[in-house]
């Protein structure tokens, strides 16, 4: 069995590596949202393009705030107190 700080390490690294790769993917798509609309001639299409792209810009800093608290969760060892139920 391995030892519970071991867990914990690789627990956190699991939950960073998957908010990184998320946030990589948002600011892939907002590169592309940016790009089509300034290929896009219409105009409503490019107030929605733009109104997507800053909403999904607005969503990355609350996905760091819920990796501190999982983080913190982990640190605390939640996890291990709610396996024993």
């Amino acid at each position: 069995m391995k030892p519970k700080s071991i867990d914990r390490q690789e627990e956190k690294r699991a939950a960073v590596k998957s908010v990184v790769l998320s946030t990589l993917f948002q600011l892939l798509t907002v590169g592309a949202l940016f790009w089509l609309r300034s290929v896009t001639q219409t105009g409503w299409l490019r107030g929605l393009m733009l109104f997507l792209a800053v909403s999904d810009l607005i969503t990355i800093p609350f996905t760091f705030a819920a990796l501190w608290q999982r983080v913190r969760e982990i640190e605390k060892g939640e996890l291990d107190e709610a396996r024993k139920y």
